[in-house]
């Protein structure tokens, strides 16, 4: 498994930073997240990181809006591997999923669980362990123990990795899940949810910095193996 770093656009005006790092330090593996943008906005994206030799991005979150031309660009300009998609049963589904990408669309929990019906049509999980745990945190034992039976049936193509800062409620649900760490010790709940992470890819979800997030990777490797 590879943690990656992940270029997360809930707040916009801080992808420039980003990709001014990934050039200066060379990177060239990350996720990527276009949750708040738009097709006109996604598309000059896309040009800015064309214009970065060798990038590979084999994780990509896809909104409702996006199509099967997009995923097969994705795929041939960018060596997509994975994709995420939200529930059907949830407030931003997936629209109608293209199929020769079923088996490379895989499905996060969010507000809700996925439900097994269209697990079975699906490449399987892209668990998102910040909403489990807020789950857990907030006493939704029915949340946790459906993801729980997911995680123990289902294969996990990839994962989203985020910061749980208890006490601090985030801005979208007033909750404590958040794409932002203040300390590094936000992400030590994730020692307990290693087994379940996926085999090749294991993404950050993450507004911080790109040099904070390496910071993170370093130290989520070093917790994990301790584990």
């Amino acid at each position: 498994m590879t943690i990656i770093p992940g270029l997360t656009t809930t707040k916009p005006e801080r992808v420039p930073a980003f990709i001014d790092d990934l050039k200066r330090l060379g990177l060239r593996t990350i996720a990527l997240f276009p949750t708040c943008l738009d097709a006109t906005a996604r598309a000059a994206l896309y040009r800015e990181l064309e214009a970065i030799p060798g990038l590979s991005i084999p994780h990509v979150h896809v909104r409702a809006d996006c199509d099967e031309a997009e995923l097969e660009y994705l795929t041939a300009r960018f060596q997509t591997e994975a994709f995420n998609i939200h529930p059907r049963t949830s407030s931003h589904p997936f629209g109608t999923v293209p199929e020769r990408f079923r088996k490379r669309l895989f499905v996060e929990n969010v507000d809700v669980p996925p439900n097994e019906a269209e697990l079975g049509t699906l490449g399987g999980l892209c668990p998102d362990f910040s909403h489990l745990e807020n789950a857990r945190l907030f006493g939704r034992e029915a949340y946790v123990a459906a993801m729980s039976r997911l995680l123990d049936c289902y294969p996990v193509g990839c994962c989203h990795l985020s910061a749980i800062r208890t006490g601090f409620p985030n801005v979208w649900s007033g909750e404590w899940d958040h794409h932002e760490y203040e300390s590094l010790r936000d992400l030590s709940y994730l020692a307990a949810y290693r087994t379940y992470f996926p085999t090749l890819w294991a993404s950050l979800e993450l507004e911080n910095t790109l040099d904070q997030q390496l910071q993170a990777i370093d130290y989520l490797t070093k917790l994990f193996r301790g584990a």
